[in-house]
């Protein structure tokens, strides 16, 4: 301990008490009391962030670990929206109609991605034409 802290020393006691525990007792001059207090606030503001540091690190641990699953739950799911799109337009549907038979498809397995939005967004990504966003109207 360094010099100044040295009183602490003879000011320190350690009782056992039950079921395992300690009893730690500090004696202090009244001077020291508020100076001793902002240490302790400081010491639990020290430990509150490292505790939801650790929380964090945690979870980028387990979104990590994750990152391949979700990547290939994402290229499946492209690869399917874009095949069914191909079948589609090969059948002789136009693009807005192939978009709203893909999402009706989707949504009769309850898939979370089945909106209209998601399914143009990936065909759009995935180089099959068309402009991300709300489609246009065409007029009569």
């Amino acid at each position: 301990m360094t010099p100044s802290a040295e009183f602490l020393l003879d000011a320190l006691t350690v009782t056992p008490a039950e079921d395992g525990r300690v009893a730690v007792t500090v004696l202090l001059p009244p001077e020291l009391v508020r100076d001793y207090c902002r240490f302790l606030e400081s010491l639990a503001g020290f430990f509150h962030l490292a505790s939801r540091k650790a929380v964090y690190a945690t979870a980028a641990a387990r979104s990590a670990q994750a990152a391949p699953e979700r990547n290939n739950a994402h290229a499946a799911y492209t690869a399917r929206v874009v095949s069914a799109f191909d079948k589609y337009t090969a059948d002789g549907l136009d693009r807005k109609e192939a978009v709203k038979r893909i999402s009706a498809d989707l949504r009769a397995e309850n898939h979370p991605w089945r909106s209209t939005d998601l399914v143009r967004s990936t065909l759009v990504s995935a180089g099959r034409g068309g402009r991300p966003g709300r489609p246009r109207r065409c007029a009569p």
